[in-house]
C-alpha cells in the first residue's frame, strides 16, 4: 500500500515528538497505520531522530519485548552495532553477576528485565549521536494481551507501568504505540489506564472523500487504466468507509477487468464490490472475524459476535434495546451497562459506528457488514414448506 497523503497526519506526529511527547496511536485495522509507521522511521533522520520499528506481535513476555528491542537497534546501520556494544560494556559494568557473559541476549536472560530496560533507556540516551530516539512499536496491545494470558493482570500492570516510569525518566526517548487491537481499550478492561495518561492520544483516521478519489485516481493511473468520477462513486458507496487498504483492492480489480487502456464504469465497479465479497477472497476480510476469535475471552468474545451478528441482518443498523433480548438467553443477564462496554469495543476495533444519539448501532464499513452477513451471521431457518 503506498502511504498516500499522510502528510498532516505525519506533521502532527513530528510535533508532539518535538514536544517530548509519546503517542499512543488508535487505529482501527486495514486504516495504513503499519504504512505510517514506516513513512515516519524513513522521514526521522531529516527530523532530526535516530528511529527503529519493531512488531512485538507473537512474543509473551517482558524480556522478549526488550530483545525484539535490542535486535532492532542492532540492525540499524552503523551507529546500531556500536551502541548495543555500549550497552553492553554498561550491563556488564552496573549489573552485579554479568562479569562472566559477553552479550547483551546473555545479560538480559540472566538479570531482571527492568534494570536491563532501565541502562538500555539511558544508553540511548547517551547515544553520541546527540539525536533523540524514537522507538515505533506496532501491535503493543497484542503482546499485552498475551503477557495477560500467560503471566497474569500483576505482571501486565508491571510491565505497563514500568514503561511509564521510562518514559518519565528518559524524555530523550520518545515512544510510538499502536496496534490492531485498541490499547486503551485493553487497559479500561483491566484497569491499567493510568499507565497511559502520559502519553498523546492521537486517532488515525480513514481518508476524507476528497482524498479517497484522489487516491482511487492514482491507483487507476498506476494500472494505466481511466476511472469515470461516476464509478469512484460507486467504489466509495459501496465501501462506505474509506479504508486505504479496501480502496486499493476494489479498484484493483476493477482494473484488473477493464485492462489497461480500459475504463472503470459505475457497473465495472459494482462488479469489483462482489467480486471482493467472493469466497475465494476470504482472505481480504477474515482478519475481522479472526481478531475476535484470538484476542477475546469466552463468554465476551460470543458476545462480540452475538451484537455483530444481529447488526449485520439489519439493512439501516439496529436499535441498540433490541440487542439485549439476544444476549439474554440461556440463564445469562447482560444489562446496559455490560452492552454498553462491548459496543464500545467495536467501536474502537472499528466495526460499528453507534448514532451520537446512543439509539442506533450500524456497521462502520458497508462492504464488511455485506460479508458478515454473507458468510459469519448465522442464516435464518427456511421456513417450512407445506406438504
Amino acid at each position: 500500500m503506498i502511504c498516500f497523503d499522510r502528510d498532516p497526519e505525519s506533521a502532527r506526529l513530528w510535533r508532539h515528538f518535538d514536544a517530548e511527547r509519546s503517542v499512543l496511536m488508535l487505529a482501527p485495522r486495514r486504516i495504513g497505520k503499519t504504512v505510517l509507521l514506516n513513512r515516519l522511521k524513513g522521514e526521522a533522520a531529516k527530523q532530526g531522530y535516530n528511529a527503529v520499528l519493531l512488531d512485538v506481535e507473537g512474543f509473551r513476555d517482558e524480556r522478549a519485548f526488550f530483545r525484539q528491542l535490542c535486535a532492532a537497534l542492532q540492525e540499524e546501520l552503523g551507529f546500531g552495532q556500536s551502541l548495543v556494544s555500549a550497552l553492553t560494556d554498561r550491563l556488564r559494568r552496573t549489573l552485579g553477576g554479568t562479569e562472566t557473559f559477553t552479550d547483551w541476549r546473555q545479560i538480559l536472560m540472566n538479570t531482571e528485565w527492568k534494570g536491563f530496560a532501565d541502562h538500555l533507556m539511558a544508553q540511548l540516551e547517551d547515544d553520541r549521536s546527540g539525536l533523540p530516539w524514537l522507538l515505533l512499536v506496532d501491535e503493543v496491545p497484542i503482546f499485552v494481551g498475551a503477557l495477560l494470558e500467560s503471566s497474569g493482570p500483576a505482571a501486565a500492570h508491571d510491565f505497563l507501568y514500568t514503561l511509564r516510569n521510562l518514559r518519565q525518566k528518559h524524555p530523550r526517548v520518545r515512544w510510538l504505540f499502536t496496534g490492531s487491537i485498541g490499547l486503551d481499550a485493553v487497559a479500561r478492561r483491566h484497569g491499567l489506564e493510568g499507565a497511559l495518561a502520559d502519553m498523546e492520544v492521537f486517532p488515525l483516521g480513514p481518508f476524507d472523500e476528497a482524498t479517497s478519489l484522489a487516491f482511487l485516481d492514482r491507483l487507476a493511473a498506476r494500472n494505466r487504466c481511466k476511472l469515470e468520477p461516476a464509478a469512484a462513486r460507486t467504489i466509495l458507496r459501496r465501501l462506505g468507509w474509506y479504508s486505504p487498504y479496501y480502496l486499493e483492492k476494489l479498484i484493483d480489480l476493477a482494473c484488473d477487468e477493464v485492462g489497461a487502456g480500459g475504463s472503470v464504469t459505475p457497473a465495472s465497479a459494482d462488479r469489483a464490490a462482489e467480486h471482493m465479497l467472493a469466497l475465494e477472497r476470504r482472505a481480504y476480510w477474515a482478519t475481522w472475524r479472526e481478531h475476535l476469535d484470538r484476542n477475546f475471552p469466552e463468554p465476551e468474545r460470543s458476545d462480540l459476535f452475538t451484537v455483530l451478528d444481529a447488526i449485520a441482518l439489519a439493512p439501516d443498523g439496529l436499535r441498540i434495546d433490541a440487542l439485549l433480548p439476544a444476549l439474554n438467553h440461556g440463564g445469562r443477564v447482560v444489562d446496559r451497562s455490560a452492552l454498553g462496554r462491548l459496543l464500545d469495543t467495536l467501536v474502537a476495533d472499528g466495526y460499528l459506528d453507534v448514532a451520537t444519539d446512543g439509539t442506533t448501532a450500524r456497521f462502520r464499513m458497508t462492504l464488511l457488514r455485506d460479508w458478515w452477513r454473507r458468510y459469519v451471521a448465522p442464516r435464518p431457518e427456511p421456513e417450512a414448506q407445506d406438504a
